[in-house]
């Protein structure tokens, strides 16, 4: 009696059931089967709705009684014989008769894989080692009957998982890979300025044809999608609801939400995952998971922050020049955990940002925003590389002190260097960051001094060299004398006498004897290599060089001529004349 109350029971539950949570063949992979089941035929049946679920351990099995849209979870524990293996096919042909939505195996089986992948009609899944049978019926019940309740629990279940690890001071990139794992899908986290801190993708993201990590870069931004970026930043207008978009490739979709921070937008996270698979249960997910993030947002922020105002206050006063008082740097360097006696590199980035060049004063406002922007993933990154790291705010540029200990040599320290400028290149669509490297020093007067080289070293490389480079004070060749002369007259006048009638020539003729000039020194006098370099006929440039003779009265046999010739295009690049363009890789 008891018996056929349950089960009138249970059909009771099943009629009543609310149509508009209908659980799917996702829903049961994502909420009630173990982790680690595997989808291995039917990716593109996983929509399909699940009404109710039947296990068969037993054989022969017994298949009468069996509801449309059933899923069924099929025993081959001791299927060893040949002659029961070969059956099943014939049993996938009768599962499939009866409009099952899927079949989900406790071990591998060709046979079935075959037979669902010719009837094209099911999804095949593959239970884990060692699950308990029956409990996976009863969470699949479960999940039927009371689906709403279900997705909470999961969803507390993950956040419980994601606060832990905030608490314990994990770092972002491991709350990402817990959540992508537990959401199955792929997790991006950006900054309120659109960059990207954080990227996970499931472990078994092949197996539900989800993209790699190097396929989701290019899947997804926050500031192509959301229209953030460094000049446009999340705003107040963001409210905490998921922010839901088909992406323009139409097979994909993404579930956003901000993080917030005491009413400001911090970042963005955002979950990526099939178009017809986004559903709910992401998009409660995302929405309880930002709260988790914004600790650890919130804590780094404010570690930055106060070592950014004792740093900074510290190095203002070692660049001040008013080194008198040498210990007592030496004392505040040394609450700062710094001994200045022991080497220190130094570094200078600028940002090459010529758009706001082109529009004047007018673009201010955008390049104090695209200059904070950088600041802070600048910082963050430094946070994470060398946590010692000094950093200081100058304005328009950003100075960083290294100690130089054994484990640092100097070549780790530029390609460090190196990858942050690249990441901060990426922050930014109108320009790029140039490095400047100093030379290795000890004591606060030759640190100074090796800042003020790497300083010197960013300005060159980002207005004269072409920018969008990491370039060494010792490498400048002949611009660190040119750099270091004060009187600019006196090299404006070195250039008029030397190349001022070449550029008069070619700003009234539309002509190209400046480039062709230096084309013909870049090949180290050889007429041939210049002329294959200048994509020119040999007797056009002949032609080019004895015009550059008659109009500078000089003669370019001369070894004096030729020096003084080379300073002056040296120093057309450090005054950025007008009709002087960048020689491709010139260095020195």
């Amino acid at each position: 009696m008891r018996q056929g109350i349950v089960l009138f029971t249970v059909q009771i539950a099943r009629s009543v059931r609310d149509p508009r949570s209908s659980v799917t063949v996702a829903d049961a992979l994502r909420l009630a089967l173990p982790p680690g089941t595997r989808v291995v035929r039917g990716q593109q049946h996983l929509r399909r709705a699940v009404s109710w679920v039947r296990l068969f351990v037993t054989r022969p099995y017994q298949l009468n009684a069996i509801e449309p849209d059933a899923l069924v979870i099929l025993s081959l524990r001791g299927l060893d014989s040949s002659t029961q293996r070969q059956r099943l096919p014939g049993l996938i042909d009768a599962l499939v008769a009866a409009s099952v939505s899927a079949v989900v195996l406790t071990g591998e089986s060709p046979e079935v894989y075959e037979r669902a992948e010719f009837s094209d009609a099911i999804s095949v899944l593959v239970l884990p080692k060692d699950v308990v049978l029956p409990e996976i019926e009863r969470a699949v019940i479960a999940l039927i009957l009371d689906r709403t309740s279900q997705v909470e629990r999961r969803v507390a279940e993950v956040y419980q998982e994601l606060i832990q690890l905030a608490l314990s001071d994990a770092p972002l990139t491991a709350l990402a890979t817990t959540l992508s794992q537990a959401a199955e899908q792929v997790i991006y986290l950006e900054d309120e300025y659109g960059a990207l801190q954080a990227l996970a993708v499931p472990d078994d993201h092949e197996a539900r044809g989800l993209p790699s990590g190097e396929q989701a870069l290019g899947l997804y931004s926050a500031r192509e999608v959301l229209g953030i970026s460094p000049s446009n930043p999340a705003g107040p207008g963001y409210s905490g609801q998921p922010i839901r978009r088909t992406l323009a490739d139409g097979r994909h979709a993404i579930c956003c939400a901000p993080i917030a921070l005491g009413g400001a937008i911090t970042g963005f996270l955002t979950i990526l995952g099939d178009t017809d698979q986004i559903q709910d249960l992401d998009e409660q997910l995302v929405v309880r998971s930002a709260s988790a993030f914004a600790i650890p947002i919130a804590k780094q922020r404010a570690i930055i922050e106060t070592q950014t105002r004792i740093q900074g206050s510290f190095l203002e006063t070692l660049f001040s020049g008013n080194l008198h008082n040498e210990d007592d740097i030496l004392a505040r360097a040394s609450y700062l955990g710094h001994n200045l006696r022991e080497p220190y590199l130094t570094a200078c980035f600028v940002v090459d940002a010529h758009l706001f060049q082109r529009n004047g004063e007018s673009a201010e406002p955008q390049r104090a925003a695209l200059w904070a922007s950088v600041l802070e993933a600048a910082r963050r990154d430094f946070s994470d590389e060398w946590p010692r790291a000094l950093l200081k705010d100058r304005g328009r540029s950003l100075a960083v002190l290294v100690p130089s200990t054994g484990d640092l040599p100097d070549g780790s320290f530029r390609e460090v260097l190196d990858r942050i400028r690249v990441r901060l290149n990426r922050l930014m669509s109108d320009g790029a960051a140039t490095c400047g490297l100093g030379p290795s020093a000890s004591g606060p007067a030759d640190i100074v001094r090796s800042f003020l080289q790497a300083e010197q070293a960013a300005r060159i490389g980002g207005q004269f060299l072409g920018g969008d480079q990491t370039v060494a004070f010792d490498e400048l060749g002949v611009y660190r004398l040119l750099a270091s002369v004060e009187s600019q007259t006196a090299l404006d006048s070195f250039y008029e006498e030397f190349l001022g009638p070449l550029e008069a020539y070619d700003a009234r003729y539309n002509g190209e004897l400046i480039d062709t000039l230096a084309g013909f020194f870049s090949s180290n006098g050889n007429h041939a290599r210049a002329a294959e370099a200048l994509h020119l006929h040999r007797n056009t440039l002949l032609y080019r060089l004895s015009r550059i003779e008659a109009l500078t009265g000089h003669d370019l046999g001369d070894s004096e001529t030729r020096l003084s010739l080379q300073l002056a295009l040296k120093i057309g690049h450090l005054g950025n004349r007008r009709f002087m363009r960048p020689i491709s890789g010139e260095r020195n």
